[in-house]
């Protein structure tokens, strides 16, 4: 697909699915956390479902104030429910390998 065709596809042929979420310093803040995950919100829960999944091809992108500022990165992700053995609670994640995207990434955006 070249650039100017790019322009004139709808965003919806790109994903399956979209989830915001307001990252907190554990999420993504190595002085808090090593964890690499995600806590799993709502908007999360409705894109991935109850069910561990592994393996997720995931896109990882920053966008910055410009072009310049913007980093990409390709990986994997898995969804999961950290509290699965718990029988009356869930606690689901979002777990990411780090990567140059996510490094950019700020507490409260």
């Amino acid at each position: 697909m070249t650039s100017e065709s790019a322009r004139h596809e709808p965003l919806s042929s790109y994903f399956t699915g979209i989830a915001v979420k307001r990252l907190t310093a554990v999420e993504i803040n190595p002085n808090r956390s090593n964890q690499h995950e995600l806590n799993g919100v709502q908007d999360l829960q409705r894109v991935f479902g109850e069910g561990r999944q592994t393996n997720i091809p995931a896109s990882f992108v920053y966008l910055g104030e410009s072009e310049e500022d913007t980093t990409g990165a390709q990986g994997f992700a898995t969804w999961y429910d950290a509290r699965e053995n718990h029988p009356t609670r869930s606690e689901h994640r979002l777990y990411f390998a780090p990567n140059a995207a996510m490094e950019e990434a700020e507490e409260g955006v």
